[in-house]
């Protein structure tokens, strides 16, 4: 097989993206402009579950990536409330590996809970 197949079949397998987002609730703001999604984010079978928020506008759709707001080892059972327009509470957080959690994304304050 010629060198330049092999080389652009690797880079073309590179290219396809290994990991998928589930989502499992998508919760609006009160005037209905953002919105929280949970979301587990599976990367193979070397990665074990865990449970992702990312906060978006609503018209945007959930890009294949971590999570902008919160990221916690296992698969944590989430309950999201927005408190207003700029304000969310997430209770559930009792995960004891929090890989990330941001207090303040896209202008929306985050309060965590356990």
């Amino acid at each position: 097989m010629d060198l330049s197949i092999l080389i652009a079949a690797a880079l073309i397998a590179g290219c396809v993206p290994i990991c998928e987002n589930e989502v499992s609730a998508t919760v609006r703001s009160p005037s209905g402009k953002m919105k929280a999604v949970v979301f587990n984010r599976g990367c193979g079978a070397t990665v074990g579950l865990n449970t992702q928020v990312s906060v978006l506008s609503t018209g945007a759709a959930l890009p294949n990536d971590d999570g902008n707001a919160l990221i916690v080892d296992e698969d944590v059972p989430l309950a999201l409330h927005w408190e207003s327009d700029d304000s969310l509470q997430i209770a559930g957080t009792r995960s004891p590996r929090v890989f990330k959690q941001e207090h303040v994304v896209a202008g929306i304050r985050i309060s965590y809970s356990k």
